[in-house]
C-alpha cells in the first residue's frame, strides 16, 4: 500500500478541475468508497472490480458495486445481464429531488446472489454521450444518501482520457475527466491494475502520472494482473517487483495470476470467480487484496 504523495507541479489538465481539489473535496465520502482505477486497454480492471465487490460482500459487507465508467461500461455486460435499469442516471435524479426511497434504490440496483451473501450493482449510464450528466458534486450527494443501504461502494472508474499532447493542452476532452480527477481526490482507498506485459506496463505508467496530479492522498494498492512467469522468465516474481519499486516508488500490493479458463467460464456464466472455483489462483489473490483492503492493514508510503 501505497500513499501517492504529490511531488511536483500537477499537470496542465489538472487546471481544467481547480475547483475540485478544495479543502471540502479532500473530506472523502460518507460511505467506504474504493475506487478500482487503470490507464489505457484492457489489463482487466472490470473483472478485478467484480471480483473485488463480491469478495468483499462474501467477507459480510454490504457492498455497492458501481460502474462509473463514462467511456466505456462493461459491468452489465461481464455479469452477463442483458435488461438493466438505468441506474446511476435516475439514482442521481432522484437523488436531486429528494425522492430516493429504499424501494426506488432497490428498484435500481440489481441483487447478485452470492449464496449466503448477495453484493448490489448499479448500472452505469445507457449510453456514453450521457457523460455530462455525472459531476462530481451530484455524485458524492448520491453517495450521501445511500449510505444508510450500504456500507462499502467499490467503482469501476473510468480511463482517463488525455493525451500527451493534452498535457500540454489541457483541453481535455470537455472536461470528460473532470469527474474522475474529483471522485480521485476523495477516495480514501483506491486498487490501481496494471497488466503483466511491457505495453501495460508503460500505459500504467502514463496513469499513475496522471493519479499523482489528482490530489489523491488515500492508501494506495498497485496490482498486476494476468502475472506469468513467462513474460519475464523465472525470477519474474524479483524483476517486476524491482521495476515498480525503481521506476514508481511503488510496491506491488497484489500480484493477480493469469488464469484465463477459470476467467473465461465466469464470464461465460457471468458469474465471480468465488461462485465457480475458488481455488483459482486469481480468485484466491483478489480474495487476499479484499481482506488487506477490509482490514486496511499497513501504512501508508511516501513516494519519493
Amino acid at each position: 500500500m501505497t500513499n501517492l504523495t504529490q511531488t511536483r507541479k500537477a499537470p496542465a489538465h489538472l487546471a481544467l478541475v481547480e475547483d475540485i481539489n478544495t479543502e471540502k473535496s479532500r473530506t472523502g465520502y460518507p460511505v467506504e468508497t474504493i475506487g478500482v482505477f487503470s490507464g489505457a486497454g484492457s489489463p482487466g480492471r472490470t473483472t478485478i472490480a467484480i471480483n473485488l465487490a463480491s469478495e468483499l460482500a462474501m467477507l459480510g459487507r454490504k457492498v455497492l458495486l458501481i460502474d462509473l465508467d463514462t467511456l466505456a461500461p462493461a459491468v452489465s455486460i461481464t455479469l452477463g445481464l442483458v435488461e438493466t435499469p438505468a441506474g446511476l442516471s435516475s439514482v442521481l435524479r432522484l437523488v436531486e429531488q429528494n425522492r430516493l426511497s429504499k424501494a426506488e434504490f432497490e428498484r435500481l440496483t440489481v441483487a447478485i446472489d452470492l449464496g449466503r451473501n448477495e453484493m448490489l450493482f448499479m448500472p452505469g449510464l445507457t449510453s456514453a454521450s450521457r457523460w455530462p450528466e455525472i459531476t462530481e458534486a451530484r455524485f458524492s450527494a448520491m453517495l450521501t444518501e445511500i449510505s444508510q443501504y450500504v456500507d462499502c461502494v467499490v467503482l469501476d472508474l473510468p480511463q482517463p482520457t488525455f493525451s500527451t499532447s493534452q498535457l500540454i493542452h489541457p483541453a481535455v476532452s470537455d472536461n470528460r475527466d473532470a469527474l474522475l480527477v474529483g471522485v480521485l481526490a476523495r477516495l480514501a482507498k483506491l486498487v490501481s491494475v496494471s497488466g503483466c506485459d511491457s505495453v501495460s506496463a508503460k500505459r500504467y505508467v502514463d496513469a499513475i502520472g496522471f493519479l499523482e496530479g489528482t490530489g489523491f492522498s488515500g492508501t494506495h494498492f498497485t496490482v498486476v494482473n494476468r502475472f506469468r512467469k513467462s513474460t519475464l522468465g523465472p525470477d519474474a516474481e524479483f524483476e517486476l517487483g524491482e521495476s515498480y519499486e525503481k521506476l514508481l516508488k511503488l510496491r506491488i500490493d497484489c500480484l493477480i495470476a493469469d488464469d484465463p479458463e477459470s476467467l473465461d467460464r465466469a464470464m461465460r456464466n457471468g458469474l465471480p470467480l468465488a461462485l465457480l472455483k475458488r481455488s483459482s489462483p486469481a480468485r484466491q489473490a483478489i480474495a487476499s487484496l479484499a481482506k488487506q483492503l477490509a482490514l486496511g492493514s499497513g501504512k501508508r508510503q511516501r513516494r519519493g
